[in-house]
């Protein structure tokens, strides 16, 4: 059991660095206090369903991301990669150059 909570805990913390999220930002969105996510990132504490569930609806992410480490895609994003990548594959030279910049400006005043 301490080895699973350990497991989940460090999944949790990866996915949060991933989204460039901070524990106090995390844990405000979650509903729980900075130390409690803390001692559940280091495998300190067990989390109830609910948490977990609220943890992941937060990051976004499948809580079979965190339990077994998957990493596919959720369905919805999966979806909107394929519409966005079936748009890309449609559009003119002049339409991508417009996309690639509108991207690159949006990125560079954005912090994800």
């Amino acid at each position: 059991m301490k080895n699973d909570l350990k497991y989940i805990g460090k999944n949790i913390r990866a996915a949060r660095k991933n989204k460039k999220l901070t524990i106090e930002i995390l844990s405000e969105l979650v509903g729980i206090s900075e130390s409690f996510l803390g001692t559940i990132e280091r495998g300190e504490s067990s989390l109830s369903i609910e948490t977990l569930i609220s943890i992941c609806n937060a990051l976004n992410i499948s809580s079979d991301s965190i339990i077994m480490n998957r990493t596919e895609p959720l369905p919805a994003v999966a979806d909107k990669k394929d519409t966005l990548l079936t748009m890309l594959n449609n559009a003119s030279d002049a339409e991508l150059d417009f996309l690639i910049d509108y991207i690159k400006f949006y990125r560079s005043r954005i912090t994800f």
